[in-house]
């Protein structure tokens, strides 16, 4: 039955066509937008370099209609280094959002408790800078509930990263500034504690998350953490952007 309900999705990525609306092809709770969100990664056949959590500040999950957050796939394909200066994928409403960003060591395996920002702090080897671009890709744009946000690979579109840091807890995660610009001119100004008051809840929410659903964050994986704006800026085509992190480094990437 899902395999017939996934179809409005996966016929319109592989086309590159805008997704209409899922109507009675919606999924009915969380659960299953997760599984419509795996049949549609499997489709793309392509590798995973990771996972990106999404909705993890106030502003987010008020502009998505959502109480906590979510997660999708990242991919090598579509993970850029820093600068990328000719960034031309099919978009339809993208939105930049600077991220705190960091590199498991180990696997994180069920260990009987929950994972908190204390506990994981063992399992990071390295942070670094990003700049993910989040898209929505359905006929209505951002008017999206939360389950076709999940379904849909939790909006992922593309990663851009900067250098890595591997003294990663020298680097204030909490308030260092995170500056936007667009063509020099500064648009915005986030910080880490943006992010579920702290990024390394993001990891932990997604570790849990995943062991609850048979899975697991794998060693060399990367984690994206969520935006550390406070509110959405849209990527316009032919501009430069670039996201300035204090301490760790900057991510520059233009949209053609």
């Amino acid at each position: 039955m899902i395999e017939e309900k996934i179809k409005t999705i996966i016929n319109s990525r592989k086309k590159n066509l805008l997704i209409p609306n899922l109507e009675n092809n919606m999924p009915t709770d969380v659960d299953e937008a997760y599984l419509f969100q795996e049949e549609v990664v499997k489709s793309f056949n392509l590798n995973s370099v990771g996972w990106k959590v999404g909705c993890t500040t106030e502003m987010a999950q008020k502009f998505s209609g959502m109480s906590e957050p979510f997660s999708g796939v990242m991919f090598s394909e579509t993970t850029y280094k820093s600068p990328k200066l000719e960034l031309s994928l099919y978009m339809n409403k993208p939105i930049i959002e600077p991220e705190i960003c960091f590199e498991i060591k180990e696997d994180i395996v069920d260990i009987g408790e929950l994972y908190n920002s204390t506990n994981i702090k063992k399992y990071i080897k390295t942070i670094f800078p990003v700049i993910e671009i989040v898209d929505a890709r359905y006929e209505k744009g951002w008017e999206i509930k939360a389950l076709e946000t999940i379904s849909d690979n939790g909006v992922h579109s593309c990663l851009i990263k900067g250098e890595a840091l591997s003294n990663w807890e020298s680097y204030d995660r909490l308030n260092s500034e995170i500056n936007l610009y667009i063509d020099n001119k500064l648009i915005c100004s986030g910080r880490g504690s943006n992010v579920l008051n702290d990024p390394l809840n993001s990891i932990s929410w997604l570790a849990n998350k995943l062991i609850q659903r048979g899975k697991l964050i794998k060693a060399g994986e990367i984690i994206t953490t969520g935006n550390t704006l406070d509110k959405p800026i849209f990527a316009e085509k032919n501009t430069i952007i670039s996201a300035k992190f204090d301490a760790l480094g900057e991510v520059t990437m233009r949209y053609s």
